[in-house]
């Protein structure tokens, strides 16, 4: 990582911090200088990841309660008058079985994924207008490029951030705050460890923190991991009957 690309000295919070991705880039991001303000709803995962670096702060904050806006908002300018960066990692998957389906897991995706996100940002945004170069990141998924089987409540839920960050990006340019997308592939995390179906280009939550760490620093609006990944599901979305018909089913995603 050369100089120009490394984040340091910053104010960042980073949601759904406990676990995986959020985790490992808590510390990649830490060691790099910057204090990394942790939130995951477990408070006991937050003390842990806080004691592996003295750069980091947990704050314990389920982002689906938003009743909790502005006391997590209170509770973070305690920390910082101000916010650098906001990183949107906060996330959860279930996947819908079509013979017996609990349409009410729809709506429990949703609430974290895309309504979770909502309530962050608003609590970010006082403090994120009070840095001189503030930036949002929102990390979303690969798994918007083509509909997988089953994937219908986690793949909707990051489409719609998708399109959220997009929109939002436009709307902020007079305020000046960056907003960059991150879509990554397979990650190893929890969450995938659940996943009954290959998983091509599977990495470690470490290389994927390694590789966000990095492309933050340039504020793209978006960045797309692993690339191999990105241009096969493209690709594949160009023939739309072959994917619907023969590839998605037989991955089970």
């Amino acid at each position: 990582m050369s100089t120009v690309d490394v984040v340091t000295g910053e104010v960042i919070w980073l949601t759904g911090a406990s676990t995986g991705i959020g985790r490992s880039l808590a510390i990649q991001l830490a060691s790099q200088g910057n204090t990394i303000i942790a939130s995951a709803r477990g408070q006991q995962a937050l003390n842990e990841l806080a004691a592996e670096h003295s750069n980091i702060i947990p704050l314990a904050f389920d982002v689906s309660r938003q009743d909790l806006i502005e006391e997590v908002q209170q509770q973070l300018s305690q920390h910082s008058g101000y916010l650098d960066r906001v990183i949107l990692n906060a996330g959860t998957c279930e996947y819908l079985d079509i013979d017996t389906p609990d349409w009410d897991m729809m709506q429990r995706v949703m609430t974290v994924n895309y309504f979770g996100t909502i309530n962050a940002l608003a609590a970010a945004m006082p403090l994120l207008q009070a840095s001189p170069k503030p930036h949002i990141v929102g990390v979303v998924s690969l798994a918007t490029v083509v509909p997988f089987s089953r994937a219908e409540a986690y793949g909707s839920s990051k489409a719609a951030l998708q399109y959220f960050f997009d929109s939002l990006r436009v709307d902020l340019v007079k305020k000046h705050i960056d907003v960059t997308v991150i879509n990554p592939g397979f990650v190893k995390t929890p969450l995938t460890d659940k996943n009954d179906f290959s998983m091509p280009f599977l990495m470690s939550s470490e290389e994927a923190a390694q590789r966000m760490a990095k492309a933050i620093g340039k504020r793209p609006r978006q960045f797309d991991f692993p690339g191999r990944l990105k241009w096969l599901l493209k690709a594949l979305g160009f023939i739309p009957a072959l994917w619907n018909k023969v590839i998605a089913p037989s991955l089970r995603v």
